[in-house]
């Protein structure tokens, strides 16, 4: 299969090659900084952004990597699909009265498991982007980087995944930071002068571009009229602030619901299984852990 390359503008580079340990193939890599420059032609919006931002102020900006976009919706896909599964069994249990029994014992099991995982499996930090003093801050395995903006080195690539039977192929798309041994901050020390982080992966090329241009606008510009708006739900205290001008049974029925459908972001702020910037980052910022 033909390996087209990606639509942007942004030049080719051979920076995965460096890479002395290659997790995944990657095709079509660009360079889309130094200097970080928008694609063009896409929106550098806010809106749609909540998944991948974690907190935003003047300040600094927390960016969600890729693997906490599934946490945070795995529990709304199997609470929804549970609500429906055990109503459907109460239905047929007036009827045959062991129904709901059984779908219990066939579908609670996998219910308690992403439960536990989900309380058990410690949060990642984010990616922070420090526009005051001009740098970014990468946790990775226990090594912590600092990277001046002006040599911060991000890639656009996709690889081809496969999706079922009838040769159905698909491109799943990567926007991945480097981080380079110069750049060690504390922690442990780097194993390898090169290492990569994935701060983003989809299936679609366009999402990715615009994830990448709101980083660059917010980091030149600022926060934005309509940017609060559009990431109310981008953690606990956001979407706390926001619904406390609502009236008493808007705000019961909206906890009721962030309850059933959306427990993790009551858990992402309260538990204890989660990772910390190291006391060298929290002098610069204080304790401020967002995931």
């Amino acid at each position: 299969m033909k390996n087209s390359p990606l639509k942007c503008d942004f030049p080719e580079t051979d920076l995965e090659q460096q890479l002395e340990k290659k997790l995944y193939r990657t095709h079509g890599t660009r360079l889309a900084s130094p200097p970080a420059l928008k694609v063009a032609g896409v929106s550098d919006s806010s809106e749609g952004m909540e998944v991948g931002v974690a907190y935003i102020s003047e300040r600094f900006m927390d960016i969600r990597t890729a693997f906490l976009t599934f946490r945070r919706g795995q529990l709304v896909v199997i609470n929804l699909f549970m609500i429906i599964v055990l109503a459907l069994g109460w239905v047929v249990s007036l009827f045959y009265s062991k129904a709901l029994l059984g779908v219990l014992i066939a579908f609670g099991p996998v219910w308690a498991v992403i439960y536990l995982f989900e309380t058990f499996f410690p949060l990642t930090l984010p990616v922070r982007m420090d526009r005051q003093e001009g740098f970014v801050y990468v946790g990775h395995r226990g090594t912590f980087y600092r990277i001046p903006w002006d040599e911060l080195e991000v890639t656009f690539s996709y690889n081809w995944q496969y999706l079922g039977s009838g040769v159905v192929w698909e491109r799943q798309y990567y926007a991945q930071l480097f981080m380079r041994e110069k750049h060690y901050f504390c922690g442990k020390p780097p194993k390898m002068p090169l290492q990569r982080k994935r701060v983003y992966s989809g299936f679609k090329e366009e999402d990715m571009y615009r994830r990448w241009n709101f980083i660059v606008r917010y980091y030149n510009d600022g926060i934005f009229d309509g940017d609060a708006d559009n990431l109310v739900m981008a953690n606990y205290d956001t979407y706390r602030n926001y619904i406390s001008s609502k009236s008493i049974g808007r705000r019961i029925f909206s906890y009721f619901v962030l309850i059933i459908f959306m427990p993790t972001m009551f858990w992402w702020k309260y538990t204890p299984f989660k990772y910390k910037w190291p006391k060298e980052v929290e002098e610069v910022f204080g304790k401020a852990n967002n995931y």
